[in-house]
C-alpha cells in the first residue's frame, strides 16, 4: 500500500511553504506562484506583449522551450471545489491560473521526458491531484510547439473523451466540449491563450489538428481494438482502472506507440491497470494526497499496532471518518488490494505475517533418483527407501524449510499432510506443495516451481512424501480439476500407487461420506467452503504459516463478479484458465481440508498392572465417560 511504510518515512518540515516566486531553469523568467500575484503579473506581461512584437516572439520562444513556463505563465485550470480544513467546499473562483505545485512540476517534466524518449510511464494517483490536467497541459504544449506529432487520448467511454456536438466555425471561441471531458480540458486551455499564440486549428469531434505545424490530437473510447493499425507519438489512457477492456487495450496498443501513459486511481487489485502497475515492467510516478498543498497541510506520521507507519493529516483524519474503508482505499490511499473485494481480512494476515512470517532456514532439491524407473517407484514408496531419493541442499532449491531437522529429516515422531496445487508447468504460474504438521498445524515446508509439468511433479511429490515421512506416510491431497490435476492424479494413483491419498467427500450432509473419486474436486461452492476454512484458521490462530509469499498471495484473493473466489491476477481470465493456475493459497487450504483423513499422532493410554490402583482409576474414568455419552441429547428422537 503506497500510504503504509515498514520504516518511518521522512517528511519535509517546510511543507507546504512553496517559494513565492519561481525562476524557470530553462528560460530564466521569474514567475510569481501566488495565484493573485500570478494574475497581476500575467496582466502586465500580456499588456506589454500587445504593444511589443519582439516581446511576443520572446515569450513564444520561452514557451516552446519550457513546458513549465508555458503552463505557469499562460494556462488556466477549472476548479469546481476546493479542499480546506473542514473538507471540501465550493470554490470561490472557478477559473484559476494554472500555478503548479512542486510535485506537479516533477510530474509534468517526467511526462514530457517519457514522450521525448519514447518510454512508458504510469501515473498512480490519489483523487483530485490534477494528474489529468498535467497530461492535458503537456499535450496542449506539444500541440502548439512540436510539429508533426500525433497523440491519442482514451478514456472509459466516448462521452468522457469528447462531447462536441457540432463543428465550431470560430474555434476556440465558439461551441466547446464539456470541461469534464479530455478534449473539453484541451479546449479550455487553448481558448484562454492570447490570440497571438493560437495557430490555425481544425476542430471536429474527437479530433484536433494544428494546421500550421500538422500536429494532431485524436480521441477514442476504451474498446478492445483501440488504436489498432495506427502509429502514434504517445497514447494517454485516463482512468485506465475503470476500463472494462483494459487487458485487451493494453495488448492492442503495444505496437502502436513507444509511449503509453496510463493514469488512474486504483479500482481493485484485479484490473489490468493494477496488474500493470505491480508488474515492474513500466516506470511509475506516484501522485499521493500528502503532496497536495491543502490536503497535506500539518501532515504527520502515525504508527499502527502492526508497526507500520502511515502518513496522516487533519484532512485525512476527517476523510477517514466520513468514508468507508474501501472508498478510502480507492480515492485516497492508492491501495490496489484494499480497493477490491478482498476475501481474507488484510489486518489478520498482516498480524500473522508480523508474528510468524520469516525467511526459510534452508532450501533443498528433493526428487527420485533418475536411475529409478517409474515402475519401481511404487516399491520404493512401500519400503520408504530413502536411498532411492536424491536430496541436495541448495540456495536455489524449490523446497523451502522452516522446521529444524532431526537427523537430516523432519521430526519422525509427528505426522504430516502434503497439499498440492498444480499448474501447467509452462512458466505462467507455480505448482506448489505445502507440508503441514498435523499435530501443531504448522506449515513446515513449501515446494514451488513454475517449470515442472504435472507428470514430473507427481514423481517429485512421491519423493517429497517419502522424505518427509513421519509415523506414517503423509496424506497427499491435490486439486483434481483441469488437465494438470487429472494428469497428476493418474500418475500418483495408477503409476506410482501412492497408498495414502485423499478421496473427495460429499459436502452438505451430516455424514460427509467418503467417495470413490481421488483428489479434491473443486467447484465454486467447495472452493468457498475450503477458503473459508483457511480464513477461519488464520483468524483463530489454528494454522501457522511462515511463508511470506503465501500470505501476500492470500492478500490478493478477491471475490469475482460471478461469485467465485481467486487471485486478482486472474480476474479477467476464463474459468478454464483459472483451473490450470497453481498457487500457494490453495495448497495451504488443501492441507487443512486433508485433516479429515490425515492420521494424527495421539498419545496412547498408559498400561497399568491388573488390580493396581492405576488400573482401577483408568476403568473408573472409562465408565464415567461412557455414562456421559449415554446421557447426551439424542437429536434423532428429540429426547434426552
Amino acid at each position: 500500500m503506497p500510504n503504509e511504510f515498514r520504516s518511518k518515512p521522512k517528511l519535509d518540515d517546510r511543507f507546504p511553504k512553496f517559494p513565492r516566486v519561481w525562476t524557470c531553469p530553462t528560460t530564466g523568467f521569474m514567475v510569481p506562484k501566488d495565484p493573485t500575484a500570478n494574475l497581476q503579473w500575467r496582466a502586465k506581461i500580456l499588456q506589454m506583449a500587445e504593444e511589443d512584437e519582439e516581446l511576443r516572439s520572446d515569450l513564444a520562444t520561452a514557451c516552446s522551450q519550457s513546458v513549465l513556463f508555458f503552463i505557469n505563465a499562460f494556462c488556466f485550470t477549472l476548479r469546481v471545489f476546493e479542499s480546506h480544513g473542514e473538507g471540501n467546499k465550493q470554490a470561490k473562483n472557478q477559473h484559476l491560473p494554472f500555478v503548479t505545485w512542486p510535485i506537479q512540476d516533477k510530474h509534468i517534466l517526467r511526462v514530457e521526458e517519457a514522450i521525448d524518449e519514447g518510454e512508458e510511464l504510469l501515473t498512480d494517483k490519489s483523487r483530485d491531484m490534477g494528474a489529468t490536467w498535467d497530461h492535458i497541459a503537456v499535450y496542449a504544449h506539444r500541440f502548439l510547439f512540436r510539429p508533426y506529432e500525433s497523440h491519442l487520448m482514451m478514456s472509459r467511454k466516448e462521452d468522457a473523451v469528447d462531447q462536441l456536438d457540432c463543428r465550431p466555425s470560430n474555434y476556440p471561441h465558439g461551441s466547446l466540449s464539456a470541461p469534464g471531458t479530455l478534449f473539453g480540458k484541451l479546449d479550455y486551455i487553448i481558448s484562454r491563450l492570447p490570440e497571438w499564440m493560437v495557430p490555425a486549428i481544425s476542430r471536429k469531434k474527437l479530433h484536433l489538428v494544428n494546421l500550421d505545424n500538422r500536429c494532431r490530437i485524436d480521441g477514442e473510447s476504451a474498446n478492445a481494438t483501440a488504436g489498432s493499425s495506427d502509429r502514434r507519438t504517445s497514447i494517454f489512457m485516463d482512468e485506465m482502472a475503470k476500463m472494462a477492456e483494459g487487458e485487451s487495450i493494453k495488448r492492442s496498443t503495444r505496437d502502436v506507440t513507444a509511449c503509453r501513459l496510463p493514469c488512474s486511481t486504483p479500482n481493485g487489485a484485479g484490473t489490468a491497470y493494477s496488474k500493470w502497475r505491480m508488474s515492474g515492467t513500466i516506470a511509475v510516478f506516484i501522485l499521493p494526497w500528502w503532496q497536495h498543498p491543502e490536503k497535506g497541510k500539518d501532515r504527520y506520521i502515525a504508527e499502527d499496532k502492526l508497526g507500520r507507519f502511515k502518513i496522516r493529516s487533519p484532512w485525512y483524519d476527517r476523510e477517514a471518518e466520513k468514508r468507508s474503508p474501501k472508498e478510502l482505499a480507492i480515492e485516497v490511499d492508492m491501495d490496489h488490494v484494499g480497493s477490491g473485494d478482498t476475501f481474507f481480512e488484510s489486518v489478520i494476515l498482516e498480524e500473522h505475517k508480523l508474528l510468524f512470517g520469516r525467511e526459510c532456514n534452508r532450501r533443498l532439491f528433493v526428487q527420485v533418483r533418475k536411475d529409478v524407473a517409474d515402475t519401481a517407484v511404487s516399491d520404493k514408496i512401500t519400503l520408504r527407501d530413502l536411498k532411492a531419493l536424491w536430496v541436495k541442499p541448495d540456495r536455489k532449491g524449490p523446497l523451502r524449510m522452516w522446521a529444524n531437522l532431526v537427523n537430516g529429516r523432519l521430526d519422525q515422531r509427528k505426522t504430516y499432510t502434503v497439499g498440492v496445487d498444480i499448474s501447467k508447468g509452462m512458466g505462467a504460474s507455480n505448482s506448489v506443495m505445502s507440508v503441514m504438521c498435523n499435530e501443531t498445524r504448522e506449515k513446515v515446508a513449501e515446494w514451488a516451481d513454475a517449470e515442472t509439468p504435472p507428470y514430473e511433479l507427481a514423481r517429485i511429490a512421491c519423493a517429497l512424501c517419502v522424505w518427509v515421512g513421519g509415523k506414517t506416510l503423509p496424506l497427499l491431497i491435490w486439486e483434481n480439476n483441469g488437465d494438470p490435476g487429472f494428469d497428476f492424479g493418474r500418475q500418483i494413483v495408477h503409476t506410482y500407487h501412492y497408498p495414502r491419498i485423499y478421496f473427495s467427500r460429499q459436502q452438505g450432509t451430516l455424514s460427509k461420506k467418503r467417495g470413490k473419486r481421488y483428489g479434491w474436486r473443486s467447484s465454486q461452492e467447495e472452493k468457498a467452503t475450503g477458503l473459508g476454512l483457511l480464513r477461519r484458521a488464520y483468524a483463530h490462530s489454528q494454522f501457522i504459516n511462515h511463508s511470506i509469499e503465501a500470505l501476500d498471495e492470500a492478500l490478493s484473493y478477491i471475490s469475482y463478479e460471478n461469485g467465485g473466489i481467486g487471485p486478482s491476477v486472474l480476474v479477467e481470465e476464463s474459468a478454464s484458465a483459472r483451473k490450470t493456475h497453481g498457487d500457494r493459497v490453495i495448497a495451504d487450504m488443501l492441507c487443512l481440508i486433508g485433516l479429515e483423513d490425515a492420521p494424527i499422532n495421539r498419545p496412547t493410554e498408559k498400561k497399568y498392572p491388573t488390580r493396581s490402583i492405576g488400573h482401577r482409576m483408568q476403568q473408573f474414568r472409562r465408565r464415567k465417560k461412557a455414562s456421559k455419552r449415554r446421557d447426551r441429547f439424542d437429536y434423532r428422537t428429540n429426547a434426552a
